[in-house]
């Protein structure tokens, strides 16, 4: 399957990617096309599930407002039917278009370029024949280009197809490789595996990637880097890192925009936030509290002592942070934005901050200061509690994650209360003892290094 290019994302230990259909607000009128291909029938090497994947990838972008070129996905085509289906679709397109082009099949890398491989590919029979039998995915790019269309070029075609090489040169690459987009395109390029990685063809229907995509197809109403990261977060997952997507993309806005809306089959499992003084804003999962891609925090806000049995506030846990990389004790996995911000004064008193929840919890806190405070259940026997007593006044960004990595994230409460009078904290919700066969991370264990480019303290430039 596909590989990268220009504008990568990558998060945390996982190189994300899933991208897909973009949504431009400013476009109201341009028209949704979509170019679907699924071979499975190689004389070669067949495989079992590209041609289901394109069907089904056919049917779930027509429910979400594309229109299908052909009526329908192409199965089977050979190179003459390939370079036709593309001419014709191209030529359809118009600038302000959203053009989804889906390919899923082998593909190959040869001396640095991609190549999609027709059902014809009894005339390859070393890996110098790819050029001329097989369509080269950079051609694709260009006359996407041509029409001013915003491009989302999906390519679940990284998987193995080794060919001969009577040179010993080494000119075939595993998987597919990284493709520079033409200067002043728009396009999105979502591969099923990093450079260097095949993909599964899967034991099911689909393939695992085309599989998890049609999962978080459910919900199309979001942003691509958080269809990013549910479906690399699961394909990762799913192959313990052998398989990791990846997305890379040229784009004239300022972040990725949202997937187009349509009607998602099942309802958001986002959970309003619910704080006083606060902007309503869904959360969860992946990114936090965010709108326009921008963050919007559910702000606390607080002006003296909390009320008597505190605030107690409702979201989601969880995210696809690795928490770990803000180093000391931190561990866990949170959004990449906050859950919430607290501007602390004096005033207010010493607070103590803690969570309830059926899963086990992590509280994160960024200080004024910049600093970095991290709280587990495992860490306590409990739920993770954070004092604020005799802390510096100012603005605490708030995460509240999950111990462990999780496909859904769990409802949780964060409780906002007051310190005892004498300075105790007040008794934290029981949490669930953890599981003997997931232990909890050693809190003996050198701490590790901060590493200055995480996604977590990027979000908050």
């Amino acid at each position: 399957m596909p590989c990268p290019r220009r504008r990568i994302f990558a998060v945390m230990p996982v190189l994300v990617a899933a991208v897909f259909v973009v949504g431009l607000s400013g476009l109201a009128r341009a028209e949704r096309v979509a170019l679907v291909i699924g071979n499975s029938e190689y004389s070669a090497n067949p495989l079992i599930n590209p041609v289901n994947d394109a069907v089904d990838m056919a049917e779930r972008l027509a429910e979400i407002g594309y229109r299908v070129h052909g009526d329908g996905p192409l199965l089977d085509v050979d190179l003459r039917d390939l370079q036709v289906a593309i001419r014709d679709f191209t030529r359809s397109l118009n600038p302000g278009d959203l053009a989804v082009f889906y390919f899923a099949g082998h593909g190959v890398e040869y001396k640095g370029t991609n190549y999609l491989i027709p059902t014809d590919d009894e005339e390859i029979g070393f890996a110098e024949d790819v050029p001329d039998w097989s369509y080269p995915a950079p051609r694709l790019l260009e006359r996407l280009s041509a029409t001013g269309a915003t491009g989302v070029i999906i390519l679940d075609a990284c998987r193995n197809n080794p060919l001969p090489e009577r040179s010993g040169s080494r000119d075939v690459g595993v998987g597919l490789s990284a493709m520079d987009t033409p200067a002043g395109a728009s396009a999105f390029i979502m591969y099923a595996a990093a450079p260097g990685q095949t993909s599964s063809d899967g034991a099911g229907r689909n393939g695992l990637f085309t599989g998890a995509l049609l999962r978080a197809l459910d919900r199309p109403d979001r942003r691509i880097d958080d269809i990013m990261y549910e479906v690399s977060f699961a394909v990762r997952n799913a192959t313990e890192g052998r398989q990791v997507p990846w997305l890379e993309f040229a784009f004239a806005g300022e972040v990725p925009p949202r997937l187009h809306g349509g009607s998602g089959r099942t309802a958001t499992n986002e959970v309003p936030v619910q704080v006083a003084a606060a902007r309503g804003a869904p959360g969860k999962p992946g990114h936090g509290i965010a709108e326009g891609g921008e963050p919007l925090y559910g702000v606390i806000g607080l002006e003296e002592t909390p009320p008597e049995g505190g605030l107690r506030l409702d979201l989601l846990a969880g995210g696809y942070e690795d928490a770990s990389q803000l180093g000391g004790t931190c561990y866990g996995f949170v959004a990449r934005n906050p859950d919430f911000q607290l501007d602390w004064q004096e005033a207010m008193g010493p607070l103590s901050l803690t969570t309830a929840s059926e899963a086990e919890t992590v509280l994160v806190l960024n200080t004024p200061d910049g600093d970095w405070i991290c709280a587990g259940t495992s860490s306590r026997g409990g739920a993770p509690v954070v004092p604020l007593a005799e802390a510096p006044a100012g603005a605490y960004r708030i995460w509240v994650g999950t111990e462990r990595q999780a496909s859904s994230a769990p409802e949780a409460e964060l409780l906002v209360r007051a310190l005892e009078a004498d300075g105790s904290v007040p008794e934290a919700p029981a949490s669930p003892a953890p599981e003997p066969e997931d232990p909890a991370p050693p809190q003996d264990a050198a701490p590790a290094p901060v590493n200055p480019a995480a996604t977590i303290e990027r979000a908050l430039d």
